[in-house]
C-alpha cells in the first residue's frame, strides 16, 4: 500500500497533459482533443518502429529509456505522504538532480544525432535550466529554514498551519516562483510550445526530431511525468499539515495537481509565447521573488 500512490503517479501522468489541453480548449470554445489523449499517442508510438540516424550512436539509442528511468526514480523517492514511502528521506537536491539528469540524457542524445537544429534545442535547454536553478536553490533554503530538515520528506511533511498566518506573503512568493520554474522546466508557454512546429523557435520539441516509435513514447511520457512530480512539489510544499489519516495528504496532494495543470491550461490560454531573448528577465524575476520571499522570512520570523 506504501507504493499505491507512487503506481498512480505513473499511471496519471499523462492525464495531466489531458487537462491542460482540455482547458485550453475551454478558453478557446473548441471540444478539444479529450482528456486521454495522450494515453492513445503513447499506445500508437509503441507499435512503431525506431529508426536510427546514420551518425547517431548507442548514446542516442539508450538516452530515452535513461531518462525516463531517471525520472521514475524521481517519482519513487518523493514523499506523497507522511508515513507512505520511506525513500522519502532522500534529500531535496536528490530528487531534482534525478530530473535533471533525465533531462541531461535527453540534451546528450540530441546532441549525438548531429542535427543543427536538435544541437540549438539543446543549448536553449541548457541556458535555462541554468537560469533555473539558482532559483530553485533559494527556494529549497526557505523550506529548510522553515521546516527545518533538508530531507524531501521533512520539507514536504507538512509544516504547521499557523505558518500560513505568520508567513503567507512568504509562501506566496515562493509559490509563484517555482510555479515559474514549472512553466520552464516543463517547456510550457511562455517559456516553450510543446504544439509549435517552426524549428526556429523550438526548445524541447527540436531536440527530439529524430526520434520515433517506442524511444519517443518514453520522451512523451517522462516530459509529462516530470511536469505531474513538479506540480506535486508545488502542491506539497504550499499544503499545511492536515489533520486527518496518513491518505489525507495524499489525495490532497494528487487533487491539487490537477488545479495546477488547470492553471497552466489558463497561462497559456491568456499569454502568448514570449521572443526567445525576454524568456531569461522572467527567470531573474522567479529568483528575485524567491530571494524576497526568503529575506521577508528571515526578517519576521
Amino acid at each position: 500500500m506504501k507504493f499505491l500512490p507512487i503506481v498512480a503517479a505513473a499511471l496519471l501522468a499523462p492525464l495531466f497533459a489531458g487537462i491542460v489541453n482540455q482547458t485550453k480548449a475551454f478558453f478557446a470554445g473548441r471540444r478539444g482533443p479529450g482528456l486521454f489523449r495522450l494515453y492513445f499517442e503513447l499506445a500508437k508510438l509503441v507499435k512503431k518502429s525506431c529508426p536510427r540516424s546514420t551518425t547517431s550512436t548507442w548514446v542516442f539509442d539508450v538516452a530515452p529509456a535513461v531518462s525516463l528511468a531517471a525520472t521514475l526514480v524521481a517519482a519513487a523517492v518523493f514523499p506523497w505522504g507522511p508515513g507512505l514511502c520511506a525513500p522519502g528521506l532522500a534529500s531535496a537536491a536528490l530528487f531534482f538532480y534525478l530530473l535533471a539528469a533525465g533531462r541531461f540524457f535527453t540534451v546528450i542524445g540530441a546532441l549525438d544525432t548531429g542535427s543543427a537544429f536538435e544541437g540549438m534545442g539543446a543549448s536553449r535547454e541548457v541556458q535555462f535550466s541554468a537560469l533555473v536553478e539558482p532559483a530553485l536553490f533559494v527556494i529549497l533554503g526557505f523550506l529548510a529554514l522553515l521546516t527545518g530538515s533538508t530531507s524531501l520528506g521533512g520539507m514536504l511533511g507538512g509544516y504547521d498551519p499557523t505558518d500560513w498566518t505568520h508567513h503567507s506573503v512568504s509562501l506566496v512568493l515562493a509559490g509563484v516562483s517555482f510555479f515559474v520554474i514549472l512553466l520552464s522546466e516543463s517547456s510550457r508557454v511562455p517559456f516553450d510550445d510543446p504544439e509549435t512546429h517552426l524549428e526556429l523557435t523550438m526548445i524541447h520539441e527540436a531536440m527530439v526530431l529524430d526520434n520515433a516509435g517506442p524511444d519517443l513514447a518514453f520522451i512523451l511520457y517522462g516530459s509529462a511525468l516530470r511536469t505531474l512530480l513538479l506540480a506535486a512539489f508545488l502542491v506539497a510544499m504550499l499544503l499545511p499539515d492536515l489533520r486527518g489519516g496518513e491518505w489525507t495528504r495524499t489525495y490532497a496532494v494528487f487533487g491539487g495537481t490537477a488545479l495546477v495543470a488547470v492553471a497552466v491550461g489558463v497561462v497559456e490560454s491568456v499569454m502568448a509565447r514570449m521572443r526567445f531573448l525576454k524568456t531569461p528577465r522572467i527567470l531573474l524575476a522567479a529568483l528575485m521573488t524567491a530571494v524576497l520571499g526568503t529575506l521577508l522570512f528571515a526578517l519576521f520570523r
